[in-house]
């Protein structure tokens, strides 16, 4: 069931190549009560589980295997930004989901990951999911320092949101709204 990306996207850069990004990886994990497979095949259901991603306008297949992700507009202090980024995933078919951006045209955001799932029990898998995203920032590099620790924050906060979205959603029970 593996799938082998195709297609290729040149990168226009919405801001240019003068502004901050702040790599940042996040690892979290959480148990939920299904089925090794059907948790694989609710995940590798890109777009359908894409509803689980805090704070996400839309997600379209633009390829095979490939995604362009649109996240609402979002202001903190003094920053406003709209992320945007197109990956490609490949998966084994059983346990393991690997995700890379393809700088899409107008993508902002760096992002990769991998998504691991652990049966850990009868109907219950551990999902643990690594990823690391680089939002361009508009601001100048001067103050990059001050935004570092809020991209972390945001980061965290979300990969925690996206994993709790997904436990509600093969569990059956409403997902959280909070970004």
């Amino acid at each position: 069931m593996t799938r082998a990306c195709l297609g290729e996207y040149s990168s226009s850069g919405v801001y240019g190549g003068d502004l901050a990004k702040f790599p940042t990886e996040v690892e979290r994990s959480i148990t939920v009560h299904a089925s090794l497979e059907q948790v694989y095949a609710y995940l590798w259901d890109v777009v359908g589980s894409s509803t689980c991603i805090p704070g996400l306008k839309s997600c379209k297949a633009v390829a095979a295997d490939t995604y362009r992700f649109l996240y609402r507009e979002r202001t903190t202090g003094p920053l406003t930004m709209t992320v945007q980024y197109t990956a490609c995933y490949q998966g084994n078919g059983a346990d393991r989901i690997t995700f890379a951006g393809t700088d899409g045209k107008g993508d902002n955001t760096d992002v990769k990951g991998t998504i691991r799932l652990q049966a850990s029990g009868r109907d219950t898998t551990r999902i643990t999911l690594r990823q690391m995203i680089a939002p361009d920032t508009p601001i100048p590099r001067l103050v990059q320092g001050l935004i570092k620790s809020l991209v972390e924050r945001e980061a965290a906060e979300g990969v925690r949101a996206y994993l709790a979205n997904v436990k509600r959603a093969l569990e059956g029970q409403p997902k959280s709204r909070a970004v």
